[in-house]
């Protein structure tokens, strides 16, 4: 009987043994990683990477390109605002050209003929014709925003335009039917 317990003691103190083999390794890759992020084996005299000064221009100079204004418009300055908003203030009351947009898929869940845009401020009748000729009437909505922030379209207006789906448009909008 006093056998038993005695072999049972020396397998225990075995399987210690082989445990305690085996966490050797692990606490050496442990602390080899600790000095590797700067614990232990860190040094201060390490060679630092060197400062790059950095120039920033706040207001370029006279040999950079500007936008132009466009010829159909009434700025004398170069003005960009005002030229975008002559055409809908000057023509919007006769049915004509509110200007151009580029247009991409609106809401799906919205249905009916329809473009929001920037270049109206009221929801009125209008036109919009794609750079193919094709053109649909529909409800030109206000979209809130300024009007080169570009425009939504509906899916049933894209459709009778053959136009893709995935893609940006530019389309002319129009006043009236």
């Amino acid at each position: 009987m006093l056998a038993r317990p005695a072999l049972q003691a020396r397998a225990g103190v075995a399987r210690l043994g082989n445990m305690l083999r085996s966490a050797i390794p692990l606490l050496l890759v442990t602390a080899v990683l600790a000095g590797c992020a700067g614990g232990l084996l860190s040094r201060d005299d390490a060679p630092q990477a060197p400062e790059v000064p950095v120039s920033v221009t706040l207001a370029p100079g006279e040999d950079v390109l500007r936008p132009e204004a466009r010829p159909n418009g009434t700025a004398e300055n170069g003005d960009l605002a005002s030229v975008e908003r002559a055409p809908r203030e000057g023509i919007a009351g006769r049915g004509g050209l509110l200007g151009e947009t580029l247009a991409g898929l609106g809401s799906p869940s919205e249905g009916g003929l329809w473009v929001r845009t920037g270049l109206v401020s009221s929801v009125q009748p209008g036109r919009v014709e794609s750079e193919g000729g094709a053109t649909v009437e529909v409800e030109l909505r206000p979209s809130g925003r300024e009007p080169g922030a570009g425009s939504q379209i509906s899916l049933e207006a894209l459709r009778t335009l053959d136009l893709p789906l995935t893609q940006l448009a530019t389309l002319r909008v129009y006043a009236g039917r």
